[in-house]
């Protein structure tokens, strides 16, 4: 037939032409359909880029915040609270030794009002527009001179002679740090607390980083599918700039991955051996001065307040479960720990031999043992007790910081890496198809 001899002898103008060497030969490989795929595999890298850069971004700004406001805030909010407890603590230890207390505890006194109040002017400085905030601050504010007053009169009254008057002043000023300035100063902390918790906890997120490592891995499926096409379609087996874009971004994934879990691994290790023992350890010595206060203050008023000695039983096993909730991951951790813990036993015991010669009628030993200057009384356990405790903070707060640095070191430079170097694959996914797409002119 006639048309038959036109298909098989190729007659010009009849039946299709061969292609050229490299040209697609699927009628469906167009230059639109190349311009498509190679739009797409740069966008979607661009798109792969900018998730890790938001996952990065987010986690070195929260651990920023974390190390640079929220935990010195932290800090400064423990620094009001034991400072207080501890002046309280001075002001009642210094009417134990009579009618004119010894300078070292005026002076210890002076002090710590100095240092609470240093503390709260930074921390009103600092602290935003939280209303808990705010409203522990201006709680502090106010019943701090009130404070202070109530331990004047005390004093006044003491020097006077009037003994049963100035306990009675006394025990108002305990009871106004117990029931207001604490919980104020108490409150403060735990807001500050959250918020150094809520920094640790955005910089180890893992929401933006999950996205940009599933969409890495659509994009590396992607390239990799994309060359077989190419490869199936054109003469070319290999198309070097695809394998470059390829293995680029296989490698930055690789960088961003171990440097985003090595990153947060360290803010697991800056909560576990830092933020964590700091607030135990705070709130230990809160309580540790707390029951030195009950001791005291149960001597001055001759035992008449009966909720001292029921507080302090309160207090002690408090102490014992925070300090059991510390544990240790280092030898370091573990031997402050075992230290803390053997000065608060030690001071147990003091506080035995107190309540034994006080409630056998033997008034002025227990006053001597609870006064006294010997490395066994109470003044001196209990600043044995209280300086361990302050050694365990700055401790904790030593491996704080460093742990919080290394997190952040940990992200250096791959920010501008996965700016830079998403762009530049996107671009060596465009030269890939650009001479692809020229066969067609």
């Amino acid at each position: 037939m006639v048309v038959t001899t036109l298909e098989t002898t190729g007659t010009a103008g009849a039946g299709p032409a061969r292609p050229p060497a490299g040209r697609a030969t699927g009628s469906r490989t167009t230059p639109r359909r190349l311009r498509l795929v190679a739009g797409a595999l740069a966008l979607l890298t661009l798109v792969v880029g900018a998730l890790g850069v938001v996952a990065v971004a987010e986690r070195a700004s929260a651990t920023t915040a974390a190390a640079q406001r929220a935990e010195p805030l932290l800090v400064e909010a423990q620094t009001i609270d034991t400072a207080l407890s501890d002046a309280d603590t001075t002001a009642a230890a210094s009417f134990l030794q009579g009618r004119l207390e010894p300078a070292s505890l005026e002076a210890r006194y002076q002090a710590d009002l100095a240092q609470a109040s240093t503390a709260l002017a930074t921390a009103a400085q600092s602290a935003g527009t939280d209303p808990s905030v705010t409203s522990a601050l201006r709680t502090l504010s106010v019943e701090l001179p009130r404070y202070t007053g109530l331990v004047q009169s005390a004093t006044f009254n003491e020097r006077q002679g009037y003994y049963p008057l100035a306990a009675s002043y006394l025990a108002e000023a305990n009871n106004l740090v117990r029931t207001v300035i604490l919980p104020a100063a108490d409150q403060l902390y735990a807001v500050e607390g959250a918020r150094l918790t809520a920094d640790q906890g955005g910089a180890a997120g893992l929401v933006w980083a999950v996205l940009a490592a599933v969409g890495l891995v659509v994009l590396l499926v992607a390239l990799v599918l994309a060359q077989r096409w190419l490869s199936r379609h054109f003469r070319r087996t290999f198309n070097l700039a695809l394998v470059a874009a390829t293995a680029l971004m296989a490698v930055l994934g690789l960088w961003a991955g171990v440097a985003l879990a090595t990153q947060g691994s360290a803010v697991d290790q800056a909560v576990a051996e830092g933020s964590s023992p700091i607030a135990a350890y705070t709130q230990a010595r809160i309580v540790a001065l707390e029951l030195r206060a009950d001791d005291e203050l149960t001597l001055l008023t001759r035992d008449s307040v009966p909720s001292y000695q029921e507080d302090y039983q309160g207090a002690a096993k408090e102490l014992d479960r925070t300090l059991a909730s510390v544990g240790g991951s280092t030898a370091a951790d573990r031997q402050r720990l075992t230290g803390v813990q053997a000065d608060a036993a030690a001071y147990g015991t003091v506080h035995t031999t107190i309540r034994h010669d006080d409630q056998t009628g033997q008034l002025a030993q227990a006053v001597a043992v609870a006064a006294g200057s010997a490395p066994t009384d109470l003044p001196a356990v209990s600043a044995t007790l209280d300086s361990s405790l302050t050694e365990a903070i700055s401790g904790a707060q030593q491996s704080f910081e460093q742990d919080m640095n290394g997190a952040s070191s940990d992200l250096d430079g791959l920010l501008a890496a996965l700016v830079v170097l998403s762009i530049l694959a996107a671009v060596l996914i465009w030269l890939g198809f650009r001479p692809r797409i020229g066969e067609y002119r």
